[in-house]
């Protein structure tokens, strides 16, 4: 194919599939059509559809002209691109919702205006349909006398299950996704009162008559306005980009919300001004994106788990795919919502991603087999009746459902460093009778361990040594441990730094932990019923002999290891697990290979020869000693 010939082809495909997504009917992935656009930026960067922004929604709506226009954003997959973007700068980072970007215009503080997009300089009102949402009626905070606010409209899980019932009880098409809804029914003629069930995020405000220094500033006047926000957070130093990144990408199979990615906006509003925007984009906002390879997949089967927390979860079993270089053979379904929002059953064709490390995970139906699907009725482990609290099926048999006991107790293992114990070695002891709950571990003798198959005096001895040594476990270890839902080492580690002993924690009330920063009602609530559920057990730990302390480290508010990545190798005179406890307790983490994130490689042979000493010099990775860590 000659030169020209592959831009035209090129051109075609981002047209066609620019103009499916806005109608709400996407045929490929975001990733997949990024390829298209960075692919003909490479052979005609200057090509005039590089420059089209959203297209026309669906219906007859009037067009309505921006007074500012509404540029779409420039985006990258690499972190180290990121970092370069940022020149240093202070960041407000958003979760970038997948949705229908609107303009809400206000005259006299009640909803005059409702416009999207469309081409960025011409949209389509849509007013009618956003009456259907009380919230978006009349400002919070009066006064003003026209203001524009822009944001994502967009339609939660929950929100969707619900809205699919409908659509199908008034015999219209069942939606696909969340996403091709909003663009769906704002396009509708008929029906506009389903949009009732949409939410809508702000993200920026257009006023003459206000002015404002900081990007984080605008935000709080959003709130007093009334709006809901994304969930957002300043970033101050690029070392912690990552950390916030993986934070948002781990939180994704639990959210409500449909992610895509994440906005950084320039904290200072001064260089907002200053550098302006293209044709297509604002220079003083970068959206990230995290890329992954797709393909479409049969599911066989979906089985059904049980976690520590009694949250029954599905997972596909599909036909075997080979993405980002693994063989992928499960892919997560989230909740019981997502199976009924999308129909998911055994012989259905999804589209599936995998991002380097991060789980697969569904995009979308892309061919549905026959029937209907189907949600279990009692727990696949303890057969307790399941209840449904909206989007999540659970196991209220907290005591005796054998696999919250096993992880709930791997999770113990796992958080105060018990080495050797593995979950088959756990499994054989629950078999067994030996282990019912996190106490009867610290209750075992040589001579029980000898009597479960393939464990040897030797390695029986080393175990019975093992859990004795972990009653010496940090404070932020213990508490962890505990596995209270919504709280890890993080979390506990902030707390500690003001309360630093198990007494003062265990005290607490809702108004005193509130008065922390960063915990609101909600994880206030969460630890004072947390302990009080495992006040019981904590009293059991501590009769048993447990004393745990604070670390140094840890007793700062500080963390001082936030957001770096350490990596170990050779023999140090601490076991390994106790120094990546340490270095967890700190607010870092440890990783298995050396990587361009890698903060330092800890080592006592300054002139190691293994291969993650060699990579890391290669890389100008930092070296250092045992002494110097600590």
């Amino acid at each position: 194919m000659t030169h020209n010939s592959r831009i035209k082809a090129l051109v075609e495909k981002i047209v066609k599939h620019k103009r499916l997504y806005y109608a709400g009917r996407p045929q490929i992935s975001d990733a997949s059509y990024d390829q298209l656009e960075h692919e003909l930026r490479k052979l005609d960067p200057d090509h005039p559809v590089l420059s089209y922004i959203g297209s026309a929604a669906a219906g007859s709506n009037r067009k309505v002209a921006h007074e500012h226009h509404m540029l779409s954003l420039d985006k990258t997959y690499e972190l180290d691109e990121l970092i370069r973007w940022a020149k240093g700068e202070a960041l407000l980072a958003t979760v970038k919702v997948d949705g229908v970007a609107l303009s809400l215009v206000f005259e006299h503080d009640s909803l005059a205006l409702a416009k999207t997009r469309g081409n960025g300089r011409i949209g389509e009102d849509v007013t009618a349909r956003l009456r259907w949402i009380e919230s978006l009626g009349r400002l919070a905070k009066s006064g003003f006398g026209r203001l524009e606010v822009r944001g994502e409209l967009f339609c939660d899980k929950k929100a969707f299950v619900r809205l699919a019932k409908e659509m199908e009880l008034l015999g219209l098409e069942r939606p696909s996704s969340p996403r091709n809804v909003v663009a769906g029914i704002l396009g509708r003629k008929h029906h506009f009162e389903l949009a009732r069930h949409f939410r809508f995020f702000a993200f920026d405000l257009l006023s003459s008559e206000s002015e404002w220094d900081y990007e984080t500033e605008k935000f709080s006047a959003l709130a007093e306005l009334g709006f809901e926000l994304p969930e957002h957070a300043l970033i101050r130093e690029p070392s912690h980009l990552d950390d916030y990144i993986g934070k948002v990408k781990k939180s994704l199979p639990d959210s409500d919300i449909g992610i895509d990615g994440i906005v950084f906006t320039y904290e200072r509003i001064a260089l907002h001004r200053k550098l302006g925007s293209t044709a297509h984009h604002p220079r003083f906002k970068l959206s990230f994106k995290w890329a992954g390879k797709t393909a479409v997949v049969e599911v066989k089967s979906i089985q059904w788990l049980t976690s520590r927390l009694g949250i029954v979860t599905p997972v596909a079993i599909i036909t075997p795919a080979t993405l980002s270089g693994a063989t992928i053979t499960h892919v997560s379904l989230h909740n019981a919502a997502h199976i009924a929002a999308h129909n998911l059953k055994p012989g259905d064709e999804i589209e599936v991603v995998r991002s380097g490390e991060v789980i697969p995970k569904f995009l979308r139906v892309a061919s549905a087999g026959p029937g209907s699907s189907a949600l279990p009725e009692s727990c696949p482990t303890c057969e307790h009746r399941l209840s449904f609290d909206g989007v999540r099926l659970l196991c209220p048999n907290k005591g005796q459902c054998p696999a919250q006991q096993l992880r709930g107790i791997l999770n113990w293992i796992k958080r105060v460093g018990i080495d050797s114990l593995s979950e088959k070695r756990l499994s054989s002891m629950i078999s067994a009778g030996l282990v019912e709950t996190i106490p009867d571990l610290y209750r075992l003798t040589v001579k029980d361990l000898i009597a479960l198959p393939l464990i040897q005096e030797k390695m029986a001895t080393k175990l019975v040594d093992n859990i004795a040594r972990s009653k010496k476990a940090a404070l932020v270890n213990f508490l962890s441990g505990l596995g209270i839902a919504g709280l890890g080492l993080q979390m506990w580690a902030t707390l500690i730094a003001s309360y630093p002993s198990l007494e003062q924690i265990r005290g607490l009330d809702l108004a005193e932990i509130e008065e922390i920063s960063g915990f609101g009602n909600k994880m206030a609530d969460q630890v004072v019923a947390g302990l009080s559920f495992q006040s019981d057990l904590i009293d059991e730990l501590l009769a048993l002999g447990f004393a745990p302390k604070v670390s140094k480290a840890v007793s700062s508010p500080q963390l001082r290891f936030a957001g770096m990545s350490f990596v170990i190798t050779g023999q140090l005179s601490r076991s390994r697990a106790e120094i990546e406890r340490l270095i967890v307790a700190c607010g870092g983490s440890v990783a298995a290979s050396i990587s361009k994130k890698t903060t330092a490689l800890i080592t006592n042979n300054p002139a190691s020869t293994s291969s993650k000493a060699k990579k890391a010099r290669a890389l100008g990775i930092a070296i250092w000693s045992e002494d110097k860590l600590f």
